[in-house]
């Protein structure tokens, strides 16, 4: 019988199920989904079996053969996208990276072990800290960058990888919130975005020219040294911008930023060289 969605399971088999798996139907009725079906008409008729399958021979094999579990492989999405895909913030997740890459839902999200005693533990990811260490358990890499001496201030917990990326899908490139990385990173530091009278080209084009998304080993995530990031594009300018000596004013400090203070762009009528 179908009925809200969902497939309808015999009373007495329903309680065949708590007999051996008490301790999933207590934890699960804690849980944002056991509170919905508890709470909402719609769902009255929800059971075990509208997430998990074969469970006709799990039992009838005295718990021998497995029922399909939501957490084994992305064909179980299934059961979850028949509630979740009216969801406007699932919208992009058919054809997305992760959808592509058959990643499932409970790869991330686990239904029966999340309270929802507080906002911030309603989704299976409760919070920042918790909800990055998820995304980096693939991430390798930009786990590895986050560890580096510049970078968001992720590890802190100030800042997650859903800060920036929405793991179900984007219309834009990377799962990126934003349409390109340019409007990401104004979302912040909108005192960079300008227009400005005098205006820095690289910054107008792409953010990552200079700067790196995940850490780096330079201050301010910079791509390299500044001395070498701006002498890969300013090889000969005005005066010499090649270091020589290791004394140089050109590697000290802040390099060429001693002068060109706001390399971002200048509003100031004598600032086409970015010197104020």
């Amino acid at each position: 019988m179908m009925a809200g969605g969902f497939l309808a399971l015999p009373a007495s088999a329903q309680e065949e199920c708590k007999a051996c798996h008490e301790d999933q139907a207590r934890t699960f009725a804690t849980t944002d989904h056991g509170r919905r079906f508890r709470a909402d008409e719609k769902y009255k008729d929800a059971s075990c079996i509208s997430c998990h399958t074969g469970t006709k021979e799990h039992v009838e094999s005295s718990g021998e053969k497995k029922p399909a579990s939501i957490k084994k492989g992305a064909e179980a999405n299934v059961a979850c996208l028949a509630c979740h895909s009216d969801n406007p913030k699932h919208a992009n997740w058919p054809g997305s990276p992760h959808q592509l890459a058959k990643v499932a839902c409970a790869s991330c999200h686990n239904p029966h072990t999340q309270s929802v005693a507080t906002p911030k533990t309603a989704k299976a990811l409760p919070g920042p800290t918790e909800g990055t260490k998820k995304c980096l358990e693939c991430h390798g890499a930009v786990r590895a960058a986050l560890h580096q001496r510049s970078a968001h201030p992720m590890k802190e917990g100030k800042m997650e990888c859903a800060s920036c990326h929405d793991p179900h899908g984007t219309t834009g490139e990377k799962l990126l919130k934003f349409a390109s990385t340019n409007e990401l990173c104004y979302s912040c530091h909108q005192e960079k975005r300008g227009p400005f009278l005098w205006e820095h080209s690289p910054v107008r084009e792409d953010c990552l020219t200079c700067h790196t998304t995940h850490g780096s080993n330079y201050p301010q995530m910079l791509q390299a040294r500044v001395t070498q990031l701006c002498v890969s594009c300013h090889q000969q300018g005005r005066h010499q911008t090649i270091a020589s000596a290791p004394k140089s004013m050109w590697v000290g400090n802040r390099a060429c930023l001693n002068c060109h203070q706001n390399i971002h762009g200048s509003n100031h009528p004598s600032g086409p060289l970015f010197q104020r």
